[in-house]
C-alpha cells in the first residue's frame, strides 16, 4: 500500500469517526487518535504508541476501542472466496476465528468470532458472508463437517468446492499473518480479552490487512 492510499484510508476512518461523533471533544485531534489506533494495529503495543505520540497507554487503549467498530471490511463483489476457521486463545478461554478471503485479491471479506465450531456457527458465518456480496460467489471450504449443512442450506453445492489446498490455501495464508500478529500478544488475543472484544479486534485486523495489502 503506497503512502497516498494509506492516507486516504486513514482519512476515511477520521471522517467516519466525526460523522458518528465517536469522540465528544476534540481536545486531542481525531486524526491523532486514528493514527494511534493504526500504529497499534500495525504491531506496536499501547505503551509504545503512547510513548511515540506523547500520550498515556490508557488513552491509546481507550481511543482504539472507541473506534474499533469503524474498522470492518466493506461489502463488495467477489467472484471466488475461501473460508476457514482457527482456534485462538484469549485470557481464560479458547475461541474460534472465522474468515472469508477473496482469493483473487487476497482481501478479507468478513471475519467473525464464536465460542464454538458447530454447524450453526458455520451457518451464521456464511449467512453474513453471502449478505456482503452483490453477486453469487463461488465458495471454497475444507472438508470440515460443520460446513456440510450450511452449504446445502444456502443451496451452494453447485457453486462451492471442498478442497484442502489449491485456491483455498489463500485463506490459510491469511491466518498465518493473523497468528503472526497475535504472537506479539504471546500467541493469544490481546490481554485481557472477552470474545466480544476479540471479535472487534479481529475485524479491525481484517480492515487494516485490506488497507496494507
Amino acid at each position: 500500500m503506497d503512502k497516498c492510499a494509506k492516507l486516504s484510508f486513514l482519512d476515511h476512518i477520521v471522517d467516519q469517526a466525526r460523522e458518528q461523533e465517536v469522540f465528544s471533544r476534540e481536545d486531542v485531534p481525531t486524526e491523532e487518535r486514528v493514527w494511534a489506533a493504526f500504529l497499534y494495529h500495525s504491531g506496536l503495543s499501547y505503551l509504545k504508541v503512547g510513548l511515540a505520540l506523547n500520550h498515556s497507554h490508557e488513552a491509546v487503549h481507550q481511543w482504539y476501542h472507541q473506534i474499533a467498530e469503524l474498522f470492518d471490511p466493506e461489502s463488495d463483489r467477489h467472484g471466488v472466496i475461501a473460508v476457514d476457521e482457527t482456534k485462538v486463545a484469549t485470557e481464560d478461554e479458547e475461541i474460534y476465528v472465522w474468515a472469508a478471503v477473496n482469493v483473487d485479491m487476497f482481501e478479507t471479506v468478513h471475519v467473525e468470532v464464536s465460542l464454538d465450531r458447530s454447524d450453526l456457527d458455520a451457518l451464521v458465518f456464511l449467512k453474513t458472508v453471502l449478505a456482503r456480496f452483490h453477486g453469487e460467489p463461488v465458495v471454497l471450504a475444507d472438508r470440515g463437517p460443520w460446513y456440510d449443512w450450511p452449504l446445502n442450506d444456502f443451496d451452494l453445492p453447485c457453486r462451492s468446492r471442498r478442497e484442502t489446498w489449491g485456491e483455498r490455501s489463500l485463506v490459510e495464508a491469511w491466518f498465518f499473518v493473523f497468528k503472526y500478529r497475535t504472537m506479539l500478544f504471546l500467541a493469544r488475543l490481546p490481554y485481557p480479552s472477552s470474545w466480544q472484544s476479540a471479535d472487534r479486534w479481529a475485524k479491525a485486523f481484517a480492515t487494516f490487512h485490506n488497507a496494507l495489502r
